[in-house]
């Protein structure tokens, strides 16, 4: 019997896909590695032997960014993660590729959510309230201002938590307090099954209150994957900026990031360890199964 001819029109399609996403892979991952360096699109060209149009165009297609743009949301992060880490302001800037005098006046509260100072002594004549207790899943701590919680974190030993605290509020006034307890055993039950609704105060850039937004509304059971998510905030291309908003989410547990995995359905990363995340996302499952 003789076989029907089909177009070669699809799997040339699928093949090209496969290029484009396997280019920007390569490419991305050396710009993440590469982050503090001035990374033109004509050095790219030159480090890939890639057009430098066409990486323009193909990482537009393919995250719906720029080489440049991504190079600028990780020059971010690292620069985020120096400063909780307690480096001086100037330096960490300089680290991360930046020109300290020019960065530290121009634009810089919309990159990090407020000028560099004031994250790196954010709550500076403000006085941060937490408490440490122990968990199912470790040390956890949780820490709030008059207005919300301002960071949850957990840890395996109790000084690692107050010495990320006061990394990320070294200028605050940082007072162990039995006026959290309500707000702790509020994530304390969290853990045990129940629901969370607690009043927060963060600060991120646009994009990651976009998305921790998005994230705030999966229901609770439920996961949705990164692109998911930069779909809902109409940036279907952007799923590595989303996941890279999800690693700076301050109040982990409240904005939900455990809920959102990769497209495969594999669990991807997660701040506070990747066992910790598989077993809320088990024992949410669990919650929502009793309760049909």
């Amino acid at each position: 019997m003789r076989m029907k001819k089909t177009s070669g029109r699809g799997s040339k399609k699928h093949s090209d896909q496969n290029k484009k996403s396997r280019l920007v892979e390569i490419v991305s991952t050396y710009i993440k590695e590469n982050s503090s360096s001035n990374l033109s699109l004509k050095a790219l060209e030159e480090r890939f032997e890639v057009n430098k149009f066409t990486i323009q165009r193909t990482f537009m297609d393919v995250l719906g960014i720029s080489p440049r743009k991504y190079a600028e949301e990780c020059r971010i992060m690292h620069l985020k993660d120096r400063i909780r880490k307690g480096e001086p302001v100037t330096r960490a800037i300089y680290s991360s590729g930046y020109n300290p005098q020019n960065w530290l006046y121009r634009n810089s509260a919309s990159k990090l959510g407020m000028t560099p100072s004031e994250y790196r002594n954010h709550g500076k004549g403000i006085r941060i309230r937490y408490m440490i207790s122990e968990s199912r899943l470790g040390f956890i701590l949780v820490a709030e201002t008059d207005r919300g919680i301002c960071s949850v974190s957990m840890a395996d030993s109790p000084d690692q938590l107050v010495r990320q605290l006061s990394s990320e509020f070294a200028e605050a006034t940082l007072i162990e307090s039995d006026q959290v307890r309500a707000s702790m055993n509020a994530i304390l039950r969290c853990l045990e099954g129940k629901k969370l609704n607690l009043p927060v105060d963060v600060h991120g850039t646009e994009f990651q209150r976009r998305v921790w937004a998005a994230i705030s509304r999966i229901p609770y059971g439920e996961t949705k994957s990164y692109n998911g998510i930069a779909e809902e905030i109409g940036m279907p291309k952007a799923y590595r900026a989303v996941a890279n908003a999800c690693g700076a989410n301050p109040v982990p547990l409240i904005v939900p990031c455990h809920r959102v995995i990769r497209k495969d359905g594999s669990l991807g990363g997660y701040g506070m360890g990747i066992e910790r995340k598989k077993y809320l996302l088990e024992m949410e499952k669990t919650v929502v199964k009793k309760s049909h």
